[in-house]
């Protein structure tokens, strides 16, 4: 018997677990792209469980995770920040963080996660959703765009000491069908 996919809100009680997933899936998702010194030293910083559980205290973030069964599958923040000015669509929010383990990449999980977070940006009354990318993160950037996202700019994202400029795209909120 196959267990159902659940999409739930985080909450503080979570931290431990989301942080080694979310430390696991950065990790995992750059590999191949970047230093694996740098990767840890950028984990060790932002996917610590006290940086997690204030990412899931922060009233500006709203934090998502789909568990199959008891295992944690993804995970997606939805944050209230402002925007980069390339970002001109009305009422924008932004996906800051989406990432799947990888054994649930190409299932179907990242475009009802992807939902999920369309649906929670309806309720917090957004009509714009914007995120960064890192460009070399080719399956990303596709994953992005076939769900309708446009690049729409640039930014500056610092990484290992270094400035990156990573693409900015944007897509219209979509409500639930």
């Amino acid at each position: 018997m196959k267990t159902a996919t659940q999409i739930r809100y985080g909450t503080p009680a979570d931290a431990e677990r989301l942080a080694r997933f979310a430390a696991q899936t950065f990790t995992a998702t750059y590999r191949d792209l970047d230093n694996a010194n740098d990767i840890a030293d950028y984990v060790a910083e932002y996917f610590s469980v006290a940086a997690v559980a204030d990412v899931l205290c922060d009233p500006a973030c709203t934090t998502l995770l789909a568990e199959e069964g008891a295992t944690l599958a993804g995970y997606a923040v939805v944050r209230q920040k402002e925007p980069p000015r390339c970002v001109t669509g009305p009422l924008p929010i932004n996906l800051w963080r989406l990432y799947l383990d990888e054994a649930f990449i190409g299932k179907g999980l990242g475009a009802r996660l992807l939902a999920e977070v369309h649906a929670e940006a309806v309720r917090q009354g957004a009509a714009t959703l914007w995120l960064g990318v890192y460009d070399r993160n080719v399956r990303a950037v596709q994953f992005y765009e076939r769900f309708g996202f446009r690049k729409v700019g640039n930014h500056e994202f610092l990484f290992a000491g270094g400035t990156y400029i990573d693409p900015i795209y944007a897509a219209p909120v979509r409500a639930a069908v």
